[in-house]
């Protein structure tokens, strides 16, 4: 899993690096197809100091899943954003098993939906 950290009007520390690094690594105990995430830390107004974290996570199989999240203080940001992508991961994993089980359920000829199998008669061609 590549994980990229970027400061937009900010410079990342050390400390918030770390904090990052630390909340993301968890992630992947919740969805193994992770490919790559990349985080994006941006201060919006410094008068009001809205601090925004957004986490973009590509997937195997799907649009990457986006998480954002404003507050005044970066780390609570950051673990909002944390738990909003985490959500958002059990939410595509919870979706890809009913997707597995629904085309294996229709790709089966006994899928338990009350059709009878089909045969199909070979007709002679004299007659």
């Amino acid at each position: 899993m590549q994980i990229r950290i970027e400061g937009r009007h900010m410079k990342v520390t050390d400390a918030i690096r770390e904090h990052v690094n630390k909340k993301i690594s968890h992630l992947d105990k919740y969805f193994d197809g992770i490919t790559g995430i990349h985080v994006i830390l941006s201060v919006e107004d410094t008068r009001q100091k809205s601090q925004i974290s957004e986490i973009v996570c590509a997937v195997v199989r799907g649009h990457p899943l986006v998480a954002t999240a404003a507050h005044a203080d970066m780390y609570m940001a950051v673990d909002e954003s944390v738990h909003k992508m985490r959500e958002h991961l059990k939410k595509f994993k919870s979706k890809m098993r009913s997707r597995k089980r629904e085309s294996a359920r229709f790709a089966s000829p006994k899928a338990g939906l009350g059709i009878p199998n089909v045969e199909v008669l070979e007709e002679d061609e004299g007659q």
